[in-house]
């Protein structure tokens, strides 16, 4: 688990708020699962069934400053991932990750953890991005973890609409390796989006980036500890990434701790990009487990 910051508070079978100066955490045991999320980005930041490790990694070096993205954990990337192909001076993944959320349910029973969150546009936002939308994200944890994200239109034009749900899973990168990305094609975003194929399972030996479009599925991640399994439904598209030791230098939240983790990213990007028409939804349902 990580080292929770001062002035979190932490209580048996309840959910309680805490803070790390300006950002609100929340903290929940239950009988079956211990998980910390941050308000900002609705971000859950920590994620373990109860006799088990943390399933995910956040940084020793995360920034938990007011507006500024947390390095780990769950970010949900919307309501676009990566660079907006349309105008590339938008924020880097789209403005929700970096905006605090509002908090709709809490609650934990037998059967696990639900948490329910929600965010509409900022006012300064419509300027850049001209578009009215909403998204709700429910987080349903016990001795599994299920992440359910709903995107709206609310605005009277079509919607051009990425997304990503970015995790972070714990993991020894020397000896971690991804199984189960569909036909092995793949846009290298170390080569500019060049055109490859995998051959094999997917390893680490150094900076990997790569995007799978319309994989679906189920994916096996070995994090060199054990094994998690992927899948979700309307999150089609699969990234893979590890910065390595040469970038990560350059990465102050990440430095000497990128062959702790592995991302293994479940979205709707690059040729799985939507046009979501006015008045419509998408849902993604993502599921990970041990297999």
């Amino acid at each position: 688990m990580i080292d929770l910051p001062r002035g979190v508070r932490v209580s048996d079978s309840r959910i309680e708020y805490g803070s790390e100066q300006a950002l609100p955490l929340i903290v929940a045991d239950t009988a079956q699962c211990r998980a910390v999320f941050a308000l900002q980005g609705a971000q859950l930041l920590s994620f373990a069934p109860v006799g088990d490790e943390d399933w995910l990694w956040l940084s020793p070096k995360a920034v938990f400053s007011d507006g500024a993205a947390i390095r780990g954990g769950i970010p949900l990337c919307l309501p676009w991932f990566g660079v907006n192909r349309r105008d590339a001076t938008l924020p880097k993944h789209g403005f929700a990750r970096q905006r605090e959320w509002q908090l709709l349910e809490a609650s934990s029973d037998e059967d696990g953890l639900v948490l329910r969150f929600a965010i509409e546009p900022a006012p300064d936002e419509q300027a850049r991005f001209p578009w009215m939308y909403s998204a709700q994200v429910v987080y349903r944890l016990g001795r599994e973890l299920a992440c359910e994200l709903v995107i709206c239109n609310r605005s009277q034009q079509s919607l051009p609409l990425s997304f990503a749900m970015h995790s972070y899973f714990a993991a020894e990168t020397a000896a971690a390796s991804v199984q189960g990305l569909g036909t092995g094609d793949y846009l290298d975003n170390t080569q500019g989006l060049a055109k490859c194929r995998l051959s094999t399972v997917q390893r680490f030996d150094g900076e990997v980036d790569r995007v799978f479009e319309q994989v679906g599925g189920v994916q096996e991640l070995a994090t060199g500890k054990g094994s998690l399994a992927i899948a979700g439904q309307g999150c089609d598209t699969v990234v893979v990434w590890n910065p390595g030791a040469t970038l990560a230098e350059k990465m102050d939240d990440v430095a000497e701790h990128y062959n702790e983790y592995i991302c293994v990213e479940r979205g709707m990007a690059f040729a799985d990009e939507l046009l979501l028409a006015p008045g419509s939804c998408h849902r993604a349902y993502m599921r990970v487990w041990r297999p």
